[in-house]
């Protein structure tokens, strides 16, 4: 019974099993991509509604925190090792494991390694030496980023909610939640960055529950009310008043349009009749852009089944009156099509990065300048044979070097490769 959950543990904190899952996925993502061109998409509520899968994914953090344990495992038996316990020999841990037919004492040898720059621990039958210092925190700190960044995926992929609406000058703060405050103003600027040309800010005034004035830009994302604030596109709430001589009544309504950058149409459908009207920004005389200025003025294009019955010009704030026909847009304001998630997979996502960015910090010096590299002599056994172990980080060559050299010090008599 004790070889089930020992096989289970080797599966689970093998380097192979998140590859393995890894690659399962982007299978499936490659069988989706021959059946629709959102293939991520539908992999991702594949993902959500299909249970087989979810436990696939948890299985990637699951294997991660396996392969950490087991790291932590090895980390400690190596510091056990070189402190000279003697209930670990560590020849797992080791890169090379060479057995001598030797009984020489370690006295010949030590003076020779101490002359290398290695630190020596002695005692009757064991002598350890290392020079460096480990990356294995760096190891560790890896495979913690890891796990954070597997977390933070399956958390997001699981469960991420969001709502998608219009955030518009003037009007309450849309969100997951009811309380938001009032949008102040909605501001587009030119950027002095040259990626990002110009840089769009959101500000918002305090709700009814005490909250502080916020303001909310592309990039990163602000958070409000505890979702994520991604805008996506700009556009233009208008008033749309219309009336037709063939209309009872005016029809007026408050249209939420994509309509940004200028020459960009949107149209508005006029209920129960045959009109469409479909407006976009002008392009304005002086180069400016309309929704840094604030000065608006729309090309109009009215349509009675499929033609064309009345354009013009019309500038925000307005009115176009023309053989019976009124067109006026009466207000106008500047809105953003604005994503609100909720996910805290995002916060696991970001501390991996920094993670794995304080790992390479570590990593780098130490594995160019500070390699480190390890050997312990065991005299044990049968006629007192020594047992000897080498395993480097770095400058294997000169390390190797010197092992063997010392190999020859004790006149060895037969090699048995291990490890």
């Amino acid at each position: 019974m004790k070889r089930l959950p020992r096989l289970c543990w080797n599966l689970i904190s093998s380097p192979f099993t998140c590859p393995s899952v890894i690659g399962i996925f982007v299978l499936v993502y490659i069988g989706i991509a021959f059946i629709t061109d959102d293939a991520l998409i539908v992999l991702m509520e594949l993902v959500r509604r299909n249970g087989i899968l979810v436990l696939l994914l948890a299985l990637l953090p699951i294997a991660s925190l396996a392969r950490l344990i087991k790291e932590i495992r090895c980390f400690r038996s190596g510091y056990q090792i070189s402190t000279g316990d003697p209930s670990h020999d560590g020849a797992s841990l080791f890169d090379e494991a060479v057995e001598l037919e030797t009984a020489a004492p370690f006295d010949g040898i030590e003076e020779t390694i101490r002359t290398q720059g290695y630190t020596i621990r002695k005692e009757e039958n064991r002598l350890a030496a290392w020079r460096g210092i480990t990356h294995a925190p760096a190891r560790l700190i890896f495979l913690l980023a890891t796990l954070c960044l597997y977390s933070g995926i399956f958390i997001s992929l699981i469960f991420r909610t969001s709502y998608r609406g219009p955030v518009i000058e003037g009007e309450p703060m849309p969100g997951l939640s009811q309380d938001g405050g009032i949008v102040e103003r909605i501001r587009l600027e030119n950027g002095k960055g040259t990626i990002l040309s110009k840089r769009l800010t959101i500000d918002v005034a305090p709700s009814g529950q005490g909250g502080g004035q916020a303001s909310f830009g592309i990039y990163p994302p602000g958070l409000y009310q505890g979702s994520f604030v991604y805008p996506r596109y700009l556009g233009i709430a208008l008033l749309v008043r219309f009336s037709a001589p063939d209309m009872h009544g005016t029809f007026e309504k408050h249209a939420v349009l994509n309509m940004y950058p200028a020459g960009k149409e949107a149209e508005v459908q006029i209920p129960e009749s045959p009109y469409k009207l479909v407006t976009s920004l002008a392009e304005p005389d002086d180069g400016l852009d309309p929704y840094i200025t604030g000065r608006m003025v729309f090309n109009v294009k009215l349509s009675k089944d499929k033609d064309v019955v009345l354009s013009g010009v019309l500038p925000g704030g307005g009115e176009l009156n023309r053989e019976g026909y009124c067109i006026a847009f009466p207000d106008y304001r500047r809105m953003v099509l604005t994503d609100f998630i909720q996910d805290y997979g995002v916060y696991f996502i970001w501390g991996a990065l920094s993670l794995y960015g304080i790992a390479l910090l570590y990593w780098l010096p130490v594995r160019v300048f500070f390699p480190r590299r390890e050997m312990l002599f065991v005299r044990g056994g049968i006629n007192d044979m020594v047992t000897a172990y080498s395993r480097t980080e770095g400058r294997e060559r000169s390390h190797n070097s010197l092992f063997h050299n010392l190999l020859d010090m004790l006149d060895i008599g037969k090699i048995q490769p291990g490890g």
